[in-house]
């Protein structure tokens, strides 16, 4: 009997021992796992604000685009010409033939990098009508002629890279003119054209170009401008005997408002 309560004394310890070990490991498991959760909590909850405040993947197609022409405006570089252009180029429905406002003001808005004849400016337009079409290509064809009233000699550089060998640009104007103006600003790209062809080393192809862009404006002049000539012999003078003939000389007479003097 006595051994018996003694191996029982021992297996009891046994079980106690091996009971608080569980208890230990139970309360240590319990323990770790309240700072687990909140690591897990906090790291969803940044997941969902980050997402939730991404407005990149909110943007369509034509809002990522108009934001990186509105990045090419600051810093015209050709990464961001690449973008744009790659992004359009994957997405040729994004403008249709009618005219986009908002495009139309970003290209606008590029009214500086002509004045300041950047080249970069040259490829990005050049790789734009080469995608846009309908109204949104004529905006961008307005745009361009702004730079013949600006600078004729940049112009024509830039423009002889495109397909435009006629010269149809010739008579576009880029900002809204009143019609009794046009005439007036056709005679200012004139002599700019006559100019530019006056100089002594002209490129061949530049020399082509500004001469069919010479010929284009003459004919919208022809339409436009008023007409008279004076045709006649020249009478004696008064007290001169002797009589003289001038030549038919064509003159343009400038217009004036009905009523005027």
């Amino acid at each position: 009997m006595k051994y018996v309560a003694i191996a029982a004394i021992v297996l009891l310890m046994v079980r106690v021992d091996f009971i608080l070990d569980l208890a230990e490991r139970a309360y240590d498991k319990m323990a770790n796992r309240g700072p687990e959760i909140e690591v897990n909590e906090t790291k969803t909850s940044r997941e969902i604000i980050s997402v939730k405040d991404d407005q990149i993947l909110k943007r369509t197609t034509r809002q990522n685009f108009l934001a990186l022409l509105d990045d090419y405006n600051i810093s015209p570089g050709p990464e961001l010409r690449a973008r744009a252009i790659n992004l359009l180029r994957a997405n040729p429905s994004t403008f249709g033939v009618k005219l986009d406002r908002d495009l139309e003001a970003r290209i606008f808005g590029w009214r500086d990098l002509l004045i300041n004849n950047r080249p970069e400016l040259v490829k990005m337009l050049l790789d734009l009508g080469t995608l846009l079409q309908g109204e949104n290509l004529d905006l961008l064809n307005r745009f361009f002629a702004l730079w013949m009233d600006i600078q004729m000699e940049n112009f024509i550089a830039a423009y002889v890279q495109t397909k435009d060998v006629n010269c149809a640009i010739a008579p576009v104007f880029g900002d809204t003119i009143p019609e009794d103006e046009k005439l007036f600003e056709y005679y200012d790209r004139e002599e700019a054209l006559k100019a530019f062809l006056a100089k002594e080393k002209i490129d061949p192809a530049q020399k082509q170009l500004a001469t069919n862009c010479l010929l284009q404006l003459s004919l919208v002049i022809q339409k436009i401008a008023p007409k008279a000539s004076t045709t006649g012999e020249a009478t004696p003078a008064e007290g001169n005997q002797e009589s003289t003939a001038t030549e038919s000389v064509p003159v343009v007479v400038p217009v004036t408002p009905e009523g005027s003097p």
